[in-house]
């Protein structure tokens, strides 16, 4: 399935002029960005869908570790593209927009959204753009949980002084220091700029 150029998704920081006609991702259409696009449009690896379409069927492009060979396959924030031994992960920019950069990071953080008790005491924590994992790491609703390799190798605290992100709502993508928690606001320090945002708009990443 295809959309028009002009009515892609406000997310996508792509060039207005190319082909007539853009990928729709996999999954999380509103959130993520295909691989054909990233491949071609953003990293420019491939000159064209079949150049892109080769790379992928050749098992060269992993996606958090693990090989995806489909050119709609939906990359989300934070996730990290492995391609000819380098690392990308997909970002905000300052103004919202999904970016990919080349990063020395191979994990990801995620914000813990829903804690869920499974049979034989099992804990299943529901994280941000759908995901889950079954820990039984001591972890409260908020925190952020960093995953490599399907496993949490730290949990990230919701406290005051942690820097965060803004990854919902007008403020996307601006980052900064949470100064604050009150009830269900959060008061940030971006510079320049004092935010007062609902605490589940922010994630804290370190």
């Amino acid at each position: 399935m295809h959309v028009k150029r002009q009515t892609i998704s406000k997310l996508w920081k792509i060039p207005k002029k190319g082909t007539k006609y853009l990928i729709v991702p996999s999954h999380n259409k509103n959130e993520g960005l295909p691989l054909l696009m990233i491949l071609r449009d953003i990293l420019k690896i491939a000159k064209n869908r079949k150049e892109a379409r080769s790379i992928l069927l050749q098992g060269l492009v992993s996606v958090n570790r693990k090989v995806r060979k489909r050119e709609n396959f939906s990359v989300l924030p934070f996730e990290i593209i492995s391609i000819n031994g380098k690392n990308y992960e997909v970002i905000f920019s300052d103004k919202g927009k999904l970016e990919v950069q080349e990063t020395k990071r191979d994990e990801m953080p995620l914000k813990v959204i829903d804690k869920k008790m499974l049979k034989h005491k099992k804990i299943q924590l529901n994280l941000i753009y759908g995901k889950t994992i079954l820990s039984n790491e001591k972890v409260k609703t908020g925190d952020s949980v960093v995953i490599k390799e399907n496993k949490i190798v730290k949990v990230i605290p919701m406290e005051e002084g942690k820097e965060i992100i803004i990854f919902s709502g007008k403020y996307k993508g601006i980052s900064g220091k949470l100064e604050k928690l009150e009830g269900e606001i959060a008061k940030i320090n971006a510079g320049k700029e004092k935010i007062n945002i609902p605490i589940k708009n922010i994630m804290v990443v370190k």
